[in-house]
């Protein structure tokens, strides 16, 4: 990657380095050089020069655009100067201008063979698409000039990266998710490697920590494709739209970004058919990735647009979104407004320690409880993360506020209603069943209630089935889809 050192840095590290006589002559710089690339394992290609002084210049460039190549190279001297004072100069200017390398050289080598025997035995496993996301599963997004889908400058780049809120560095977490999809003893020598260098680096427990709620969840991986709708002030029938494809820890790429053209609700199904079928980053996804639907809407789009009904076509088959995939949808008016984040933020967080204790707070009609009365009673009780509605909000969002915008304000992250009202008792029934299999399990357990209600559908036209009429909300206050936030598009 590209060095961070300053031409006036470089030249003191050289000037530096100049004083020792070996480096002078061209032939201990060669022999030096092979040594460190044999040690490394990678080529480490450096520009060449007949002048001793500017050839050495250029080696210390080159090596510098490797990470832990110049200490590699510094390594290598010291074996053979390292008593002499003017190798201490040159090791005290280095530790003055250089952070020490996350990896080891040794460390460092055993994985680019490791990924070397990964890459020749199955080129496909670190396509271009692949590598990419895995490097944004992993990154932050930032400002960069690597190329995310070549591996080997994403190895090298991620060394640099700061460690994540449990200081387990990038690089290790990128190996991690590297290995879970490589099978084989491959698959064993990564989470190996992994382990090896976690150990030494004082995270080991948290890499096993992780490992282990993951293997506790025995979920396959979940990828998001949020699509955001945002009112264009001009036409109150039209949106702007963005898309982003998310990963469970919140990291993304934006897929589509908010431009001039705002689109009505009509032309949802055909922007939705466009990014499943047509977009590269979704399409490409991994095998075993589930995707799951988030559509963000402001208010009158929440209550009233049943989008997992929506019928789109594909190569001919028409059939209802809503049983392709879990379709949810989330408030955007909650997400621009700071002031509803402490709330929705620590509710979330109980929800996702205890997610088998979640309560459901049921409310039969409208007006049942008065506003301040059921934001009490959602706030004040933890456990209460689940707001059930027998009947569909206020479609306009305006007025007074509603059942829902009380749930909003109270952090409810889960609200259900019924489109078309229904009878108490036998909403009740229906949507308890679902909660018994797991609050954060509720978008797959409505995604079967959508499969069994158009089976039931054609069996019994006139059934009166919840999986034709259910709208779930399901907020997840650890993936925002912000243009300035996590979700930026990467560089």
């Amino acid at each position: 990657m590209t060095s961070s050192l300053g031409n006036d840095d470089i030249n003191r590290l050289v000037e530096g380095m100049w004083r020792l006589d070996a480096l002078q002559k061209q032939k201990n710089r060669d022999l030096y050089l092979s040594i460190v690339r044999k040690e490394l394992g990678i080529p480490l290609p450096v520009r060449r020069d007949e002048r001793d002084f500017v050839d050495l210049w250029c080696l210390v460039e080159g090596c510098l655009e490797h990470s832990g190549a110049l200490h590699a190279f510094l390594q290598v001297i010291e074996r053979f100067h390292g008593g002499s004072s003017t190798f201490a100069n040159i090791r005290r200017v280095a530790s003055a201008l250089l952070p020490e390398p996350l990896l080891e050289s040794g460390e460092r080598r055993a994985l680019h063979e490791l990924v070397k025997v990964l890459q020749n035995g199955d080129p496909d496993a670190l396509r271009e698409e692949v590598v990419r996301e895995l490097f944004w599963t992993v990154a932050e997004p930032a400002d960069l000039t690597i190329d995310t889908g070549d591996i080997w400058p994403v190895l090298d780049g991620l060394e640099d990266f700061n460690v994540d809120e449990d200081g387990v560095p990038p690089l290790l977490n990128f190996v991690e998710e590297l290995a879970v999809r490589t099978g084989g003893p491959l698959r064993m020598r990564l989470l190996r490697w992994s382990e090896r260098a976690a150990a030494r680096l004082g995270v080991a427990h948290v890499v096993h920590a992780r490992r282990e709620r993951a293997a506790l969840l025995g979920e396959r991986p979940r990828r998001y494709l949020v699509i955001a709708f945002r009112p264009d002030g001009a036409s109150p029938d039209r949106y702007l739209v963005s898309a982003w494809l998310q990963s469970d820890d919140g990291h993304g790429i934006m897929l589509r970004c908010e431009d001039d053209d705002p689109m009505p609700v009509t032309g949802l199904p055909a922007l939705i058919v466009e990014l499943l079928t047509e977009e590269p980053q979704v399409v490409n996804r991994p095998p075993m990735a589930e995707l799951t639907l988030e559509f963000v809407l402001p208010l009158n789009l929440l209550g009233r647009t049943p989008l997992d009904q929506f019928r789109i076509t594909v190569d001919g088959l028409e059939r209802r979104l809503g049983i392709e995939h879990p379709v949810v949808v989330r408030s955007l008016d909650r997400m621009q407004k700071q002031n509803y984040h402490p709330a929705w933020r620590r509710k979330w967080s109980w929800l996702r320690d205890n997610p088998h204790g979640a309560e459901v707070c049921w409310v039969t009609q409208p007006g049942e409880y008065r506003g301040e009365s059921l934001y009490n009673m959602l706030l004040a009780d933890p456990s209460s993360v689940c707001l059930a509605l027998a009947f569909p909000p206020r479609a306009d969002g305006g007025g007074a506020p509603d059942e829902l915008r009380i749930a909003l304000q109270a952090g409810a992250p889960i609200i259900a209603w019924c489109r078309n009202g229904r009878s108490p008792r036998k909403f009740t029934e229906e949507f308890r069943e679902l909660v018994s299999h797991g609050a954060l399990a509720l978008p797959d357990s409505v995604l079967a209630l959508r499969r069994e209600a158009v089976l039931t559908s054609d069996r019994e036209p006139d059934a009166d089935h919840l999986g034709l009429e259910l709208t779930l909300l399901f907020d997840d206050a650890d993936r925002f889809p912000e243009h300035h936030g996590l979700l930026k598009a990467p560089a």
